[in-house]
C-alpha cells in the first residue's frame, strides 16, 4: 500500500482522487451502459427477463457486473464492457437454444417440476430435497386460495420457484390439514391423550388423514411416524377463478 496512504481520509472516501469533471465521463458511460443494456434485452426477450430459472439469475449477475465496472471504473474502457455483456446475452441466446432443443440438458440447467402435495398429502422427500419448509409450502398454498390440503389433488414446485395448485372437484374435497397461520387445532402427541371427538384428525407433518372415534388414542402416523395430529379442517365447496 501507498505510504502515503491515510485511513478515514473522508475527501477520498466521498468525492474520490478523480478530478470533478470525472462524473460527467461517469455519466456518459452509464448512458452508453444502460442504452446497450436494454438493447440486448429487447434481443433476449421476453423469456429471458420474465422468469427466474438458473440461466436468468446468472444473466442477471454477469450484467450487473460486467455494466457496473465500465460506468465507474476510469481503467476499464467501455469497449471492454460493453464486449463482455454481448458475450453473456450471446451464450445466453446459445443455451437457451441447446435447452429447448434438449431436454436432459434442460434438466440439468433449470432441473424439474417436483411434486410437493399428492391427493392431500405432503411429500416429504420432495420438501426435502428442494429445501422448502412446510410454512414456505403453505405460505404459496395459501397465495392460490387453498386453506387446507383436502382441497389439493396436485401441486407442484416449479423450476422458477412457483408453486401450481391442482385443485379437488368440489365434490372430492375431503378432510385436510389446515394451511393457515397460526391455527388453534387440536395438536396431540403420542399416546398420551385421545381424541378430543369423533372426527377426521391430519399429521401436522405430512397431512395424512385419518378418522378417530372420541377418546381414541393417537398412534404414530404410518406414512412418515410423526405423532403430532391436528384436527382436520372441512370445506363444502371450493371458490376460485
Amino acid at each position: 500500500m501507498d505510504e502515503h496512504f491515510k485511513v478515514f481520509d473522508f475527501h477520498r472516501i466521498l468525492f474520490g482522487d478523480a478530478p470533478a469533471m470525472f462524473m460527467l465521463e461517469i455519466v456518459f458511460r452509464t448512458i452508453i451502459m444502460y442504452v446497450y443494456t436494454i438493447a440486448l434485452l429487447r434481443v433476449l426477450g421476453k423469456r429471458g427477463i420474465g422468469q427466474l430459472s438458473t440461466l436468468e439469475l446468472a444473466i442477471i449477475i454477469c450484467f450487473g457486473s460486467a455494466v457496473g465496472d465500465p460506468m465507474m471504473g476510469a481503467e476499464v474502457p467501455i469497449l471492454h464492457g460493453l464486449t463482455a455483456i454481448t458475450a453473456v446475452a450471446l451464450l445466453q441466446i446459445g443455451m437457451e437454444r441447446v435447452i429447448n432443443r434438449n431436454k436432459k440438458v434442460e434438466a440439468i440447467m433449470e432441473g424439474t417440476p417436483e411434486c410437493v402435495v399428492d391427493n392431500g398429502r405432503i411429500i416429504l422427500q420432495h420438501l426435502d430435497k428442494d429445501n422448502i419448509s412446510h410454512e414456505d409450502l403453505f405460505r404459496a398454498l395459501r397465495s392460490k386460495d387453498v386453506e387446507h390440503l383436502g382441497q389439493v389433488r396436485k401441486a407442484f414446485f416449479e423450476t422458477s420457484g412457483q408453486v401450481s395448485v391442482f385443485f379437488q372437484s368440489p365434490r372430492n374435497i375431503k378432510p385436510g390439514l389446515s394451511v393457515m397461520p397460526a391455527e388453534s387445532g387440536c395438536e396431540n402427541h403420542g399416546q398420551c391423550l385421545g381424541a378430543s371427538g369423533t372426527g377426521f384428525y391430519s399429521c401436522a407433518n405430512c397431512g395424512d388423514t385419518r378418522q378417530f372415534k372420541a377418546g381414541a388414542s393417537f398412534t404414530d402416523c404410518t406414512v412418515c411416524n410423526c405423532h403430532e395430529w391436528k384436527a382436520s379442517t372441512q370445506t363444502n365447496d371450493l371458490q376460485k377463478d
